[in-house]
C-alpha cells in the first residue's frame, strides 16, 4: 500500500491527525512485512548441528535465512523502500528525545531493516520458525506504535499552511473554514513571506504585483489583532501565525532539496506539522508539482476556493 495525496473538497472530510496518518502507514508496512515473511524460509544453520568433528562452535547463528527468488527479493525492497521513506518522518516527531526513547526506537526500526536486508550470515537475531520472526516483528512494530502515546494533544484539531500562490488568490485566511472547519490555526511561513516580497516589487506584471501587495496588506493588518508570532485573531475562530524558522537538511527525507523553494516550503510543512503531531495540518495550494510531493510525505493539501 502507499499514500496518495488527500484532497478536500466540499462536503467536509475532516483531515486526520498526522501522528495517526503515520501509525497507518505503519500498520499497512507492517502488513507487507508479515506478507514477506510467510514467504519465506528460514534454515538450520548450527555449524555444530553435524556433531562437529569434537570441535564446538561458539558464537554463530543457528538459523539463518534461506534464499530469496526474485519475486520474493522484489518485495522485501519494496517493503524496505518504504520502511526508509516513513522512519525519517517518524523520527521527526520526537526531535528530542530521551536516551530511552531514541534506543528503543532505533532498535525496533534497525531490527526492522536488517530482516529485510539479509545481508549478514551470521545474524543471531534470526529465530527457529517463521511463526516466531512473525512474533518479533510485531513486538517491534507493537513498539514504534505505542510512541504514538508520548505524543501530546493539539490545542488545535486543525492547522492550515497557505503557499504564495493560494495567498495570491485568496489572502483572507478565513476562506478555508467550510473545508476543514469553523476552527483552526494559520501558518505563513518564512519561504512564502520572502516570495511574497519579491512579487510585490518584481511580479511578472501588474497584476501579480497588486494581488502580492494585497496579500501583504492583508497580513501586515494582523499586527492589530495579537501577536502574529503565536496567534493573530483573523476573524471568528481561525487564527494565524508567522513562522520563522527555516528547515535544516538533518533529519528530513533525503530526496528534499532546499535550495528548491517548493522543497523548502514541504520540508517547512512537514516540520510544522511534525512539532504539532496532536493536529492535522492541510496545505493550501493548486501547484500541481507542490502537490504531488505533499502526497509523498502523506500531507493533505487543499485547492484554494474560488473566488
Amino acid at each position: 500500500m502507499r499514500f496518495s495525496g488527500t484532497v478536500l473538497h466540499m462536503p467536509r472530510t475532516p483531515p486526520t491527525p498526522y501522528a495517526d496518518t503515520l501509525m497507518a502507514e505503519l500498520d499497512a508496512i507492517a502488513a507487507d512485512y508479515a506478507a514477506v515473511l510467510q514467504r519465506s524460509e528460514i534454515r538450520n544453520i548450527d555449524p555444530n548441528r553435524h556433531g562437529g568433528g569434537g570441535i564446538s562452535w561458539i558464537g554463530y547463528a543457528t538459523h539463518g535465512w534461506a534464499p530469496s527468488d526474485g519475486e520474493l527479493e522484489a518485495a522485501r525492497m519494496s517493503v524496505l523502500t518504504r520502511l526508509r521513506d516513513w522512519a525519517p518522518r517518524f523520527r521527526l516527531l520526537f526531535p528530542h528525545p530521551t536516551a530511552q526513547v531514541e534506543k528503543r526506537h532505533d532498535k525496533a526500526i534497525k531490527h526492522l531493516e536488517r530482516w529485510l536486508l539479509r545481508g549478514n550470515g551470521n545474524d543471531r537475531s534470526v529465530p527457529v520458525s517463521i511463526p516466531a520472526a512473525l512474533a518479533a516483528v510485531e513486538d517491534s512494530v507493537a513498539t514504534l506504535r505505542a510512541a504514538r502515546e508520548l505524543l501530546p494533544d493539539d490545542e488545535f484539531k486543525h492547522r492550515l499552511v497557505v503557499d504564495t500562490n493560494a495567498l495570491l488568490d485568496e489572502p483572507d485566511l478565513a476562506a478555508y473554514a467550510p473545508v476543514i472547519g469553523r476552527r483552526y490555526m494559520a501558518h505563513i511561513l518564512p519561504v512564502v513571506l520572502r516570495e511574497l516580497d519579491d512579487l510585490k516589487r518584481a511580479g511578472r506584471n501588474d497584476t501579480v504585483r497588486e494581488a502580492a501587495r494585497k496579500a501583504d496588506r492583508r497580513l501586515k493588518g494582523l499586527r492589530d489583532n495579537g501577536d502574529v508570532r503565536t496567534g493573530a485573531k483573523v476573524a471568528g475562530d481561525v487564527w494565524a501565525a508567522f513562522e520563522h524558522l527555516e528547515p535544516r537538511r538533518e533529519g528530513l527525507p533525503s530526496w528534499l532539496d532546499l535550495d528548491v523553494p517548493d522543497d523548502r516550503f514541504v520540508a517547512s510543512a512537514l516540520l510544522l506539522q511534525s512539532r504539532h503531531s496532536g493536529s492535522a495540518l492541510v496545505v493550501a495550494t493548486s501547484d500541481l508539482n507542490m502537490q504531488t510531493k505533499l502526497a509523498a510525505v502523506a500531507l493533505p493539501f487543499v485547492e484554494p476556493p474560488e473566488r
